[in-house]
């Protein structure tokens, strides 16, 4: 009975150790719990965040939408419309040539991969979650082989690679508007490969780089 009693009382004071204190009570790399760090606390974090966040919907609403099958035209016919106004307004030669077919690969791509990294990269961002880095590795290294691609295009391509006539005023402004999507990845694929490289040395150099 004072076996039984002295087992309760010790598992009761571990436990309330455990709620108060949860990086005490650790076994290996198991933790009884853990406390998320908010990601006002987590500035790098809280960049790439957004920029997922901003792109669920870029990509659902306007980026894909060529793709979408044809039965669903009367009901995102607003989505069709915007579409065809930044072609006009913007000018931009990929997004209007269906024709393309490497650029068309980049956006099935985006459809069908980026997207649901975007999700998971969000919600895992916010949650702390060290997965993320490996995931945004990924995304990363894939987005900048695809923006590129774009960019040479823009700036070294010839007229007849276009379905119609750009502007060197244009090309100048579409390559400011591409120019953050190769950059910002690029830093992303930095930052992030450099985690994966901390989380493979172990918890020591993990909590080096607590907050990021």
């Amino acid at each position: 009975m004072f076996l039984v009693s002295s087992s309760s009382e010790q598992t009761d004071q571990f436990l309330r150790l455990a709620s108060s204190h949860p990086e005490a009570c650790s076994c290996g790399n198991m933790s009884f719990s853990s406390t998320r760090v908010p990601l006002s606390a987590r500035p790098k974090d809280l960049a790439m965040f957004i920029y997922f966040v901003m792109h669920i919907p870029t990509t659902a609403l306007m980026d894909v939408v060529p793709l979408y099958p044809a039965f669903l035209t009367p009901y995102i016919q607003p989505l069709i419309q915007f579409t065809e106004y930044y072609v006009e307004t913007y000018r931009d030669p990929f997004i209007a040539d269906r024709s393309l077919i490497w650029f068309n690969t980049f956006l099935h791509m985006e459809g069908l991969v980026q997207l649901p990294i975007f999700i998971y990269a969000a919600w895992a961002l916010y949650h702390n979650r060290k997965g993320a880095a490996l995931w945004i590795c990924i995304y990363s290294a894939h987005v900048v082989t695809t923006v590129l691609p774009c960019l040479t295009t823009l700036n070294f391509g010839k007229d007849s690679d276009f379905p119609f006539h750009i502007s060197d005023s244009q090309k100048t402004f579409l390559t400011c508007l591409y120019t953050p999507w190769l950059l910002f990845p690029l830093w992303m694929l930095y930052e992030c490969f450099n985690r994966v490289r901390l989380y493979e040395q172990g918890p020591s150099s993990v909590n080096s780089k607590k907050h990021q």
